[in-house]
């Protein structure tokens, strides 16, 4: 585990070498007018500057949201840092090395090798931008291709950093006058030596895409060509020590935040389809860089919101990506999943040209449908129904999909839907659904038989996701009172339920009774371990180590978030799943009369759930 920053380290030597005028005047338009510096907020929507800093004092003060703080809370806040990731990037652009004791486990620590990759990941981002955005004289294709085209703002190009190499420039010049070292210019991808001993930069005459990591340190880049003969269209950073394209989602670190709010992500096609969200409004949009959704991405995903929206292009091939992304979430059952159709065939962003920001909102946010609907649709392709053999096999395709994603209201429509299209028997569909559920779980058996050297698994189908969500956020909950004596005291403020796991709730005991008597420690989990057996001493490090820059954070809004979830949400949400689980028994022994009662109480909850907002 990591020490903690000392004191002395954060105001004397990191605080005492940056002005935060400096720092959020990177964001902010910022203008004199008396004592303090005045604009627009970043971090809400407004039409008139409420947001103030104070140069004097070194704070700053929203009056519209009310948030303030000094420079590390206002880089945390941004960043969607913890507390020691936002001293460590401070220190970072300040040219301050701290100790590597540290900053272990902050999920903003890189060897002296990657942050010279970072440094220089900065440096080239900085002069793509200058380029494109001041250096008009080479860049005037690729500029007028982003304003009259895509019709982008100057502000949404700089809020993006994009930027522009052009092919009468030479990126290696420019690092070599910076005394960058040859090895490092190749290690990063951008540069790259032929044989002969010359340099070549590898994105010349692109539009450049910075790619960061989830704390927003730019990793790698993307080119879009602007030669429409050039068959690579896109082109990516090669595989660094710090950028790996299948554990990275484009705009993450903003979107993360957003999805604090909006309790959902929605993933696109694109590095345009996410600017085109953006400009309707939405900043938790997310893209897969063009590569198929990975494992580790999806991971990433599920570790910060319990709901996804797919946005994929409205062609062929983007509904053919959004099946196969359906696919790989079968094995991130506790995510709750939606799909969105851009009609006509269009992508996010063509849409967004033809029929404005507030049409594009829209669709994203009241035009969903859930995978049922899709696979209806999708699994027709390529098939006349007409033929009955054809009708057979789509049948039979869209029974095995229901299976495998058990939801039994969601079924029943589709069955319904099914039987009243085709006028197809439906108790016959019923017969097939269940005969084809017994197959599953036999195959399934029969698999974990042949496994000889792994103990079957559970079968997620089963899994609650509401119990998943349920225990992650109480493992945030946990650990961050662990590491954060404020969490710890906004909990106590405002807590008022007991923890699902008998284990976090024990945790919970033993951390307020070390508090309640040593005010002022901030990470008290080596004390917690004193006193505990070794195989306590295991799996409570297991729980305050294991990804700590996920499961850690000192932000007390999204404390309020987690508790008003375990308060309210998930036990409301936990209602309706019983009601429909009762449902399905109703319909199962054909209790009619059962069904239209809980199908009452039913659409009672639900119109509730569409009035219970977070206070």
């Amino acid at each position: 585990m990591a020490s903690l920053i000392p004191k002395s380290t954060i105001e004397e030597e990191i605080r005492n070498s940056i002005n935060i005028v400096d720092v959020i005047g990177k964001d902010v338009d910022l203008k004199k007018k008396g004592k303090y510096f005045w604009g627009i907020c970043p971090f809400v929507s407004e039409n008139s500057p409420s947001f103030t800093v104070d140069e004097e004092n070194q704070r700053y003060k929203c009056y519209s949201c009310g948030r303030s703080g000094n420079v590390f809370d206002y880089v945390s806040e941004k960043k969607g840092l913890s507390f020691p990731q936002a001293v460590i990037e401070v220190a970072r652009n300040v040219g301050i090395k701290i100790d590597s004791k540290y900053t272990e486990n902050t999920g903003g620590h890189f060897n002296e090798n990657e942050l010279k990759l970072i440094e220089l990941n900065k440096q080239a981002s900085e002069i793509f931008t200058h380029l494109l955005l001041l250096n008009t004289d080479l860049s005037t294709n690729a500029l007028k291709y982003l304003l009259e085209e895509r019709h982008l703002s100057r502000e949404t190009i700089a809020d993006f950093q994009l930027g522009f190499l052009p092919s009468q420039w030479s990126l290696h010049d420019f690092f070599e006058e910076k005394k960058i070292p040859v090895e490092t210019q190749l290690e990063s991808g951008i540069i790259s030596q032929y044989d002969d001993g010359s340099f070549h930069d590898v994105f010349s005459n692109r539009i450049m895409f910075p790619l960061k990591d989830s704390y927003g340190n730019i990793v790698g880049f993307s080119g879009r060509t602007l030669d429409k003969n050039n068959s690579a269209k896109y082109i990516n950073s090669k595989e660094t020590a710090v950028f790996k394209k299948s554990k990275l989602l484009y705009h993450f670190d903003v979107a993360k935040q957003a999805a604090k709010v909006s309790q959902k992500l929605l993933l696109l096609e694109g590095y345009l389809d996410v600017i085109a969200a953006h400009k309707a409004g939405i900043d938790y949009g997310i893209a897969s860089m063009g590569t198929s959704l990975t494992k580790d991405q999806l991971q990433l995903i599920s570790r910060n919101t319990p709901k996804l929206t797919i946005a994929y292009d409205g062609d062929s091939a983007g509904q053919s990506a959004t099946w196969r992304a359906i696919e790989e979430i079968k094995n991130f059952p506790h995510l709750q999943l939606e799909i969105v159709t851009i009609p006509n065939q269009k992508d996010p962003d063509e849409y967004l040209q033809r029929n404005g920001p507030d049409a594009l909102k829209k669709i994203f946010e009241e035009d969903s449908t859930s995978i049922n609907d899709f696979a209806f649709e999708y699994l027709k392709k390529g098939r006349n129904l007409e033929n009955v053999g054809n009708l057979s096999d789509y049948t039979n395709d869209l029974l095995n999909f229901l299976n495998e994603h058990p939801d039994p209201i969601a079924n029943d429509l589709t069955l319904k839907k099914l039987s009243d299209q085709f006028g197809l028997s439906r108790s016959v569909l019923d017969q097939s659904l269940k005969r084809n559920d017994i197959d599953v779980s036999k195959r399934q058996v029969g698999q974990s038989s042949r496994q000889n050297d792994n103990p079957p698994l559970k079968n997620s189908r089963n899994r609650n996701p509401l119990i998943d969500q349920e225990a992650m956020i109480e493992r945030k909950i946990i650990v961050s009172s662990i590491y954060h004596e404020n969490v710890f005291h906004e909990i106590e403020k405002k807590a008022k339920f007991t923890f699902h796991d008998p284990k976090n709730q024990l945790y919970y005991f033993l951390i307020k009774g070390y508090r309640s008597k040593h005010p002022g420690t901030q990470s008290i989990g080596i004390n917690l371990m004193k006193n505990m057996t070794a195989s306590e001493k295991d799996q409570f490090n297991h729980l305050i180590s294991d990804q700590i820059d996920f499961y850690s954070t000192d932000n007390l809004e999204a404390i309020d978030d987690y508790l008003w979830q375990l308060n309210r949400r998930i036990p409301f949400e936990k209602q309706i799943q019983q009601i429909k689980q009762q449902i399905q028994e109703a319909i199962n022994l054909n209790q009619n009369d059962r069904i239209k009662e809980l199908n009452v109480k039913l659409v009672k909850l639900m119109k509730e759930r569409a009035g219970n907002k977070h206070d």
